[in-house]
C-alpha cells in the first residue's frame, strides 16, 4: 500500500476529519491525516486523549480492507498493535513493552500509546476503517486525570523525532497489512499479538458488573474478546468495557 500524508497544523480530531472525508466521498486507502496539535482528541468511549501541542504523534490512517468480513475486524486491532510494538521496541527495551488489550501500548505498567478504530461495514465486508493513533513522545507533564500516562522522553531521557517515528510506524504497518491479506500468514500477526499481551498468564485482580475477582489472561477469541481464567479453572470471555483491570 502507498501512503498519502496530509499534514494539518491543528485539528480538533484526526479521526473526525477522516470520518468526514469518508462521509463526503473523498477518503481513500492509505490517507494519513496528521497534526501536531490535536485539540479534542478522543479515546475509546467517552475518554479524551491529552496531547501537548508539538510534543506527540497524533494521526489517523484510512484503509479499505474489503477482504475482511465484519466478524474479522479485530484483526485490524491486532495489526496496529503489533506495528506499534515493533516500532517502539527499537526505542525502548522490549522486555518492558507490552500490548494491553485491546490496543494500548504499555511500558513499565504505564500507557504510552492508545488507538481508536472506527470500522464502516458495507454488506459482507469492511468498507473503510479509520485507525486513530496517539503516541506520547516528548511530553513531560500530563495534566488530565488519566491514571497512568507516560511518554518516550521519560524513559529515553531525550527528545525523539516525531516524523521519523511516524515513517517507521507506517512502513511497519504496511508489512503487517500485507500479511493480513493472506488468511494463513495473518496467523503470525495473531501469535505476535498474544506473545506480547500485557499480564498474559499472570494472576491479577479484575472487576466486572458482578464485582471483583482474581484471574489470569489466557488470550482472545475469534471475536477479540478477552479470555480470563478464574481461580477455579473456569474460562470467561469479556467484550470491551465489560471487564476492568484493578491496579
Amino acid at each position: 500500500m502507498e501512503f498519502d500524508l496530509q499534514y494539518y497544523k491543528s485539528l480538533p480530531s484526526t479521526n473526525l476529519k477522516a470520518v468526514k472525508d469518508i462521509q463526503e466521498g473523498t477518503a481513500r486507502h492509505g490517507i494519513v491525516i496528521w497534526t501536531e496539535d490535536q485539540t479534542q482528541g478522543r479515546g475509546n468511549g467517552t475518554n479524551q486523549w491529552e496531547s501537548e501541542k508539538g510534543k506527540n504523534l497524533t494521526f489517523s490512517l484510512v484503509i479499505e480492507p474489503h477482504f475482511l468480513h465484519p466478524a474479522e475486524q479485530f484483526f485490524i486491532t491486532q495489526l496496529i498493535s503489533v506495528a506499534l510494538y515493533d516500532t517502539l521496541k527499537k526505542i525502548l527495551s522490549p522486555e518492558n513493552l507490552s500490548i494491553k488489550w485491546p490496543n494500548d501500548l504499555y511500558y513499565e505498567n504505564k500507557k504510552i500509546a492508545g488507538v481508536l478504530i472506527q470500522n464502516y461495514v458495507k454488506g459482507p465486508q469492511i468498507n473503510f476503517a479509520v485507525i486513530g493513533v496517539g503516541l506520547n513522545v516528548n511530553q513531560n507533564i500530563f495534566l488530565s486525570d488519566a491514571p497512568n500516562p507516560a511518554s518516550l522522553i521519560q524513559f529515553t531521557g531525550k527528545e525523539n523525532d516525531i516524523r521519523s517515528i511516524l515513517n517507521e510506524l507506517l512502513q511497519t504497518f504496511k508489512k503487517y497489512y500485507e500479511l493480513l491479506q493472506d488468511p494463513q500468514k495473518r496467523v503470525k500477526m495473531h501469535e505476535k499479538y498474544l506473545e506480547h499481551l500485557y499480564l498474559k498468564d499472570q494472576w491479577a485482580n479484575f472487576s466486572d458488573e458482578s464485582g471483583t475477582f482474581s484471574g489470569k489472561i489466557k488470550g482472545i477469541n475469534d471475536y477479540g474478546q478477552l479470555i480470563i481464567e478464574e481461580r477455579d479453572g473456569n474460562h470467561r470471555a469479556f467484550g470491551f468495557k465489560e471487564v476492568k483491570l484493578e491496579q
